[in-house]
């Protein structure tokens, strides 16, 4: 397990701060181009084993649990000092995502994704077959939103878009490379 360093702020809230370039349980580091970039999307999930074999089934590398000090979780997720947070990163084609596991779990259900609804709407991934990787979703404990499935588009420029979840219910879109 990677070793914590100190730290506070913004930064402090991927608590993967360790030592060691390139693994998934390392906070990314990208280039910042103006000064800024996206380092990691944080999940909040109900079962930290269950959502990491989730991803790891749709091809992500897997970094190691984390516990980061009470304090620094009280201090800047405003959470209650008797509860434990796990993290762990994971990581696919230079994405980083952060997945955070709170004891007690919460009893709020996920967002529902919809665009009516402030905050994250869903996260999308291109796949070569969307029928295949929704397959491989259900295998995993996914909800595969069948009736979401739309194809756009005719002959080399077709494309299917198909949405489903996570096991905690973080809506998923997946798209299809255009055809031709």
């Amino acid at each position: 397990m990677g070793k914590f360093l100190a730290g506070y702020g913004i930064a402090a809230l991927a608590f993967g701060l360790t030592a060691g370039a390139g693994k998934a349980d390392v906070m990314p580091s990208p280039t910042l181009t103006g000064g800024i970039a996206l380092a990691n999307v944080t999940i909040s999930v109900a079962d930290l084993d269950r959502s990491t074999k989730f991803y790891q089934a749709l091809g992500f590398a897997v970094g190691d649990a984390h516990e980061p000090p009470i304090a620094l979780a009280v201090k800047t997720l405003g959470i209650p000092a008797t509860s434990k947070l796990d993290i762990r990163f994971i990581s696919r084609d230079g994405i980083m995502i952060e997945l955070v596991h709170l004891t007690p779990a919460s009893k709020n259900p996920a967002s529902t994704g919809v665009p009516g609804q402030l905050g994250l709407s869903n996260f999308a991934f291109r796949v070569d077959d969307v029928t295949r990787v929704a397959a491989l979703i259900k295998q995993n404990g996914g909800t595969v939103l069948d009736q979401t499935k739309v194809s756009m588009g005719q002959g080399a420029k077709a494309m299917d878009f198909l949405f489903c979840t996570d096991p905690d219910g973080t809506r998923i879109e997946l798209v299809s490379q255009p055809k031709g």
